[in-house]
């Protein structure tokens, strides 16, 4: 692009901010994070997330803004850098890198729940998965990239879950980190708004192997019924299962143990959307 600015330093500032994301308190402290590639960019751009800055690796520039014309003419050009072929390399995530990264404003229809008021439960016609300490960035973005796929509503993730804003977690989650709706909610409060959502007459359901849990194929599953996912290790915590209608697991052949989290989502959701497409 004819006038871009090329920065050839790793010590300019602008390379030392986009660097310096990569951090969690930096992209939180900032309200930015970055990602790396170009259909992720494009899937920013056509969702309207606000894009702060774009660079671009020099030798691929003419290549990619070819490509991308329809999206970086809406972009001031004071936003748009090259960065010389040793900066960009030295700067992305990606092992094999498509010479473009994007620095973005938090997304503003993630909501953080502070605390428990009957406006914050989704409207029941919402179908909604929940996500207690899922700590690893690729299942959660796996979860949400299903859970967007598969036409959930909301996904409600505990304080202690893997950053959405994670490079790894926009990765997995393929743009779908853009459309999802997202709350986020203080680890201690999720038995409290589960025992909410309950009282608005939704059906809560631990995916959970304990004392009284039940098949998948053996419950009914209705429209406005959700699940709630553990973390990898340790599944779901005591007061979370408490606060649920009940438990559920998966049906699996003697001698496998258990799927991880990702795994077991998708088949949560599907029955969810089963359910819901029930009643178009």
């Amino acid at each position: 692009m004819d006038g871009t600015l090329v920065i050839t330093s790793r010590q300019n500032p602008r390379v030392k901010k986009l660097a310096a994301l990569s951090d969690k308190k930096t992209r939180e402290a900032e309200g930015l994070f970055r990602f790396d590639g170009i259909k992720l960019f494009e899937e920013a751009a056509a969702c309207g997330v606000e894009i702060e800055s774009v660079y671009i690796k020099e030798s691929l520039s003419g290549e990619i803004c070819a490509r991308l014309s329809h999206c970086l003419e809406a972009i001031p050009r004071e936003r748009i850098a090259c960065l010389s072929d040793s900066v960009f390399d030295r700067v992305t995530e990606e092992k094999s890198p498509e010479g473009i990264i994007t620095v973005a404003k938090y997304i503003d229809k993630f909501r953080k729940i502070v605390k428990i008021d009957k406006e914050d439960f989704p409207r029941n016609s919402e179908s909604v998965l929940i996500l207690e300490s899922v700590r690893d960035p690729g299942n959660v973005g796996t979860i949400i990239r299903s859970a967007a796929a598969l036409g959930v509503g909301r996904v409600l993730f505990t304080s202690d879950c893997a950053d959405l804003y994670n490079p790894k977690t926009i990765r997995a989650a393929m743009g779908a980190l853009f459309r999802i709706n997202a709350d986020k909610i203080d680890a201690p409060l999720l038995p409290e708004y589960i025992l909410g959502m309950r009282g608005t007459g939704r059906r809560v359901f631990a995916a959970s192997l304990d004392e009284g849990a039940v098949l998948l194929g053996d419950t009914e599953i209705s429209s406005g019924d959700c699940f709630v996912i553990g973390n990898e290790g340790h599944g779901l915590s005591e007061q979370t299962i408490k606060a649920c209608n009940g438990s559920v697991i998966i049906p699996m052949q003697a001698g496998c143990e258990s799927l991880n989290a990702a795994a077991a989502s998708v088949i949560f959701i599907w029955e969810m959307k089963k359910a819901y497409d029930k009643t178009k």
